[in-house]
């Protein structure tokens, strides 16, 4: 095609469009509405008027399965005066989409075309997620589109959750749930509160189908901040639980309770076939010096950790099922499953009871009371000696044994144990594990502060130094530990800096340097006026806005111990007011005092629980304008 065919092709289309525009361009009404909504929702550019979802349930006579047939119309407002925005669709080979129409506001076809492809998420290695998507284009202030579509389930034990909420602002919800009388179903109401949400319940119709009707108006969108908790946690949503069904006149259990999860479980597990022979004289070659059974189990985690490269791996039955140990050593990859898997068949090898264990982390509200395939989102290894256990999770590249994870602490896990399983909790850590410790041995010599630095990690703090720094490519660490120092700053000269054990999960890491920092003291007349306190932690941090839980990666313990040599000719003019704030998520203190010629500033900062929950966030905001004005406030050094 030539460029005068194609410029004819575009100018028609163009034509077309806005003809039709003319017939579809908001109403009076709409415009007013979509400004007040802008008001409103000041921070959204659409919102959403209506949105319709249907929910039912059929059985497949070929394959003895529940379906679920789940069927969305939602209604779409510009409050803009342009806007695009993405359409999607998710599903994956439990799932089909049938019936994708976006429409105008007159419920004419636009003819949108929808894409089809694999999802591509960078936190996986391979899916077999697939997603329908396009872009939809509001011309106008108030213009309107109808979006709807029918997501089919081949099994109900994947059709776990329906939210309320949405990534726009919704004025009213609509989740009808047509249960059968033939289907045991539970419905889970979880996070209602704060929200109005009502319920009506329906009688059974001819056909003896019973209707759930849920509604609730005024949704604001989903919260975009960053280090939020899981959505299971703060937004209200449905919990399907389908538990048992008599479609043939006989009770057929589907998943009424933890053993019949562990039962589908394990019967995934029996499905393996692991040839342990191929990967028992590498075992054994890796134990061969060790001494104790401690060394034993250490050598073998450790290797694991180190050799076998953890993927996420989402794939039908195989998101589910562990891969096979020989297949896991032959790649030197795996998910968390097969990971768990490798690691479970060395240590048996060894001579260890050593067990595969299910396990939903922190980001999953939910614990195996309740039996959903939605419980659960991890898998790690557990050895059981007499009344001890120990838990091994082969995907935290340098947690040293004997520590977990800040996100499976306190967590319920399902242990396999033949035809029986075992529950019990992933031991929770305190935050004093977690040592992070700054000294500092200051001297002012002409406007310059001038220290020798001694810092150490301990806990969770090394895991996730090492894992930041051993991310990096070697010519790149140095520059990277560099800029952790210096935080980009030029006026920063850094000499003699060393850092030990950054492989070494059993040994403290630890990180000295001498340190000339240009532009903490400045002089007036004869007093000194000097920024003692360089890194100045969480000043950036800045909650004014939030309305969920602030989530930091680990149970934070920061002390900071700075020592600073009044010059001679000097005496101490004024400090720093001490500061102290405590609740139960967070413990900060400022303090300074005079000690002969020296000035000592200690600082802690202890976050206790790994977050800033909702319940003290205006506790965080008020104490954040006290600790920005803290890091303000300056040591005054006076002439004699």
């Amino acid at each position: 095609m030539n460029f005068k065919t194609s410029l004819l092709v575009l100018l028609l289309a163009t034509t077309s469009f806005v003809f039709s525009q003319k017939k579809t361009n908001p109403t009076p009404e709409d415009v007013t509405l979509s400004k007040e909504l802008k008001e409103k929702y000041d921070e959204n550019e659409v919102a959403i008027l209506n949105d319709i979802e249907e929910i039912s349930f059929n059985f497949n006579k070929k394959t003895n399965k529940v379906t679920v047939d789940n069927k969305t119309r939602k209604e779409y407002i510009n409050l803009d005066t342009r806007s695009e925005i993405p359409l999607y669709i998710f599903y994956n080979d439990q799932t089909t989409v049938h019936n994708v129409k976006v429409t105008y506001r007159n419920n004419k076809s636009t003819g949108k075309y929808f894409k089809d492809e694999y999802y591509n998420d960078d936190e996986l290695f391979h899916t077999d997620a697939r997603v329908r998507w396009t872009a939809l284009n509001f011309p106008l202030q108030g213009y309107k589109y109808n979006f709807e579509y029918l997501k089919k389930y081949k099994d109900v034990k994947y059709f776990v959750n329906s939210f309320f909420d949405d990534e726009y602002p919704v004025l009213k919800k609509t989740v009808k749930v047509h249960v059968p009388e033939w289907l045991e179903l539970e419905i889970k109401e979880i996070n209602f509160d704060g929200f109005a949400i009502s319920k009506n319940k329906s009688e059974p119709n001819e056909e003896g189908v019973t209707t759930f009707t849920y509604t609730v108006e005024n949704l604001n969108a989903i919260p975009k901040y960053e280090y939020k908790p899981g959505p299971t946690h703060y937004r209200p949503h449905l919990l399907f639980l389908a538990k048992s069904h008599q479609k043939d006149g006989s009770e057929v259990t589907l998943l009424k309770n933890t053993n019949d999860l562990y039962n589908w479980y394990h019967s995934l597990v029996l499905q393996m076939n692991d040839e342990t022979d191929t990967i028992k004289e590498k075992t054994l070659s890796i134990i061969k010096d060790c001494n104790t059974d401690e060394d034993k189990i250490k050598a073998i985690y450790y290797w694991v950790q180190d050799n076998i490269r953890y993927i996420a791996f989402e794939d039908g039955i195989a998101g589910f099922k562990p891969d096979e140990a020989q297949n896991v050593y032959r790649k030197k990859y795996g998910d968390c499953k097969g990971m768990a898997n490798l690691t479970k068949q060395m240590l048996k090898i060894a001579g260890f009871d050593a067990r595969l264990t299910w396990i939903g982390t922190k980001h999953i509200a939910y614990d195996y009371s309740l039996p959903t395939i939605a419980v659960d989102n991890h898998m790690i290894c557990t050895i059981i000696d007499g009344d001890k256990k120990y838990y091994l999770d082969s995907t935290e590249k340098y947690n040293p044994f004997g520590y977990s994870a800040e996100r499976i602490q306190n967590r319920q896990v399902l242990i396999e144990d033949g035809d029986n399983f075992i529950l019990d909790k992933i031991p929770q850590q305190n935050s004093t594990e977690n040592l992070e410790t700054f000294v500092g041995n200051y001297t002012i010599d002409d406007e310059q502060l001038i220290g020798n630095v001694s810092r150490s990690y301990e806990g969770q703090s090394k895991s996730y130094f090492l894992y930041n720094i051993n991310n990096l490519k070697t010519d790149k660490r140095d520059q990277a530990i560099d800029w952790y120092i210096r935080r980009d700053d030029k006026n920063v000269i850094l000499e003699n800096v060393n850092i030990t054990n950054t492989t070494n999960r059993d040994e403290d890491l630890s990180l000295t340097y001498i340190i000339n920092q240009k532009n903490a003291v400045s002089a007036f007349d004869n007093e000194l006026y000097i920024d003692l306190d360089y890194y100045k932690e969480y000043k950036g941090l800045d909650l004014d806005k939030r309305t969920v839980d602030y989530i930091l990666p680990y149970k934070i313990f920061e002390k900071t111990k700075i020592n600073l040599e009044v010059p001679k000719g000097y005496k101490i003019k004024e400090l720093p007011e001490n500061l102290v704030v405590k609740n139960d998520d967070f413990e900060i203190s400022f303090n300074y005092k005079k000690n002969n010629n020296k000035i000592e500033y200690e600082k802690i900062i202890q976050f206790k629980n790994a977050k800033i929950s909702s319940s003290h966030l205006d506790s965080w905001k008020k104490f954040h304008a006290n600790l920005k004005n803290q890091y303000q406030k300056q040591i005054i050094l006076s002439k004699d």
